[in-house]
């Protein structure tokens, strides 16, 4: 009930902010006297970073002739720190002042106008203790397939809760966040900030496993919500020394990797899409394949996320040069960007994979390979279950390296959980070209090995691949 009292007041504060009549009454100071100032003015706030003791409190000054409203991060749902949220419009020359009670790095925006942003950094004492590492147990990602769901059921995902959490709970989140973004489609509507309800759900129930499992629809709002509940949860105070722990001790590379490159979609929103800002943080990790891995979530959630200028998310980070910000950043981020940069290639190119293979061909090294392997995931997100089709596109790319790189991208992106074990078989036998049927097999029998933790599920798919390949994958378990 109380989630329902929350939901009705955030709607009833943003309806009286986008009707373009703000509402007169000014928001309630939740502390008292103000140990520092940020001024609104001009479309910016002033000075954009403060520091505090915990306990002190910042007032919010408007010297515009335009309302302002200050509220935590994430945008839309100022989750992180839900009670720093001015809960309306400030108008000119009113002010608000909060009390921070929470030590850590407090970022912020203006509701109204989320590309305006600030920080607050409340110090600690070094009393608290750090939080231990976040729970992850890839056993629990044994979701059953999606079946057939009808579009009223599907429609309801939009505003039932307990439904929700049903299909979050039996399909997992990644499913559960598909079918959400067909319905909001159907229905017209802007799914993001339903997907942040849907990666609270899926945190609160799976802990770390939720960004390990969450997907790319409704502009990455399930990782939001998942990152929004986890910062919640462990506060920001040792973020940079939180990045390494973040996954927990699984040595399950693939679960692994998704943990970490959800938490990269996490502070890429939580960093206002300031892309040096997200990268540096994820340099935090320990280890370098989960530095790599964070990378890619950063990256990524500057294409998906920052590409669509969605729900006030917004990137600098993006133009019309297929190669940007690949070509800009440090070299020890440049192959990592590139093992996304080809879904805005895609978007630049309008869906002709000739022309991205075309810019693929133009890197080399690494980055050129994780650049036909990024291809590769497009073409089977656009073509799953089309093997014809991905081996066509695929075909884009003149050089035969290259192409076997694009097609092992393409079968990954089929077999992301055990209802792809089939799919994925059947793209490796529809290969004509003895290197790319190799190649095709050894990745998904690799793959079987992180997404199938069941011996006994892994030997039946073992079983349904052609030989010599079988007895590999037998001999492997």
């Amino acid at each position: 009930m109380r989630g329902s009292t929350r939901l009705i007041t955030f709607m009833s504060a943003l309806l009286a902010a986008c009707d373009g009549e703000p509402r007169g009454d000014r928001p309630a100071d939740a502390g008292g006297p103000a140990a520092a100032t940020i001024t609104y003015a001009d479309g910016a706030f002033a000075p954009a970073r403060v520091e505090i003791a915990a306990g002190a409190s910042v007032r919010f000054d408007n010297a515009s002739e335009s309302p302002v409203w200050p509220a935590s991060h994430i945008h839309p749902t100022h989750a992180i720190y839900p009670d720093f949220d001015a809960k309306g419009p400030i108008l000119g020359g009113g002010s608000w002042t909060f009390r921070f009670d929470r030590a850590g790095f407090w970022r912020f925006h203006n509701h109204l106008n989320p590309t305006q942003n600030g920080l607050v950094v409340v110090l600690s004492d070094g009393s608290e203790e750090p939080p231990p590492p976040l729970r992850m147990n890839p056993e629990e990602a044994n979701f059953l397939p999606m079946p057939a769901v009808l579009d009223s059921v599907a429609g309801a995902l939009l505003t039932n809760d307990s439904l929700l959490h049903h299909f979050i709970e039996t399909y997992g989140p990644a499913q559960t966040v598909a079918v959400l973004a067909r319905a909001g489609a159907r229905a017209r509507v802007d799914c993001h900030q339903r997907a942040h309800m849907l990666g609270h759900m899926a945190y609160g129930r799976f802990g770390a496993l939720a960004l390990a499992t969450a997907g790319h629809e409704c502009h990455s709002g399930s990782y939001h919500g998942a990152t929004e509940a986890m910062f919640q949860e462990r506060g920001t105070l040792n973020l940079e020394q939180d990045v390494a722990v973040l996954c927990g001790e699984t040595t399950n590379r693939f679960f692994r990797h998704q943990c970490m490159h959800g938490i990269g979609h996490g502070l890429m929103a939580w960093a206002s899409y300031e892309l040096h800002d997200a990268l540096a943080l994820c340099d935090r990790a320990g280890q370098t394949l989960d530095q790599h891995s964070c990378y890619s979530g950063v990256f990524m959630e500057n294409a998906v996320g920052g590409l669509q200028g969605s729900m006030g998310h917004k990137t600098e980070y993006l133009s019309t040069d297929p190669h940007f910000p690949c070509n800009v950043v440090d070299d020890r981020y440049m192959a990592p960007c590139y093992f996304y940069q080809t879904s805005h290639m895609v978007s630049i190119f309008r869906g002709d994979f000739a022309k991205v293979a075309a810019a693929c061909a133009e890197l080399e090294g690494f980055a050129r390979r994780l650049c036909f392997e990024s291809m590769g995931r497009d073409v089977g997100g656009r073509s799953r279950h089309d093997p014809e089709r991905s081996i066509r596109l695929c075909s884009s790319a003149t050089d035969a390296q290259d192409r076997r790189h694009c097609l092992d991208g393409a079968v990954q992106d089929y077999f992301w959980d055990a209802s792809g074990a089939e799919p994925a078989a059947a793209f490796c036998r529809a290969l004509d070209h003895d290197a790319d049927t190799r190649s095709c097999y050894l990745t998904i029998i690799q793959r079987a090995r992180d997404i199938l933790p069941d011996p006994n599920e892994r030997a039946r798919f073992c079983a349904t691949l052609d030989e010599p390949y079988a007895r590999r994958c037998a001999q492997l378990q």
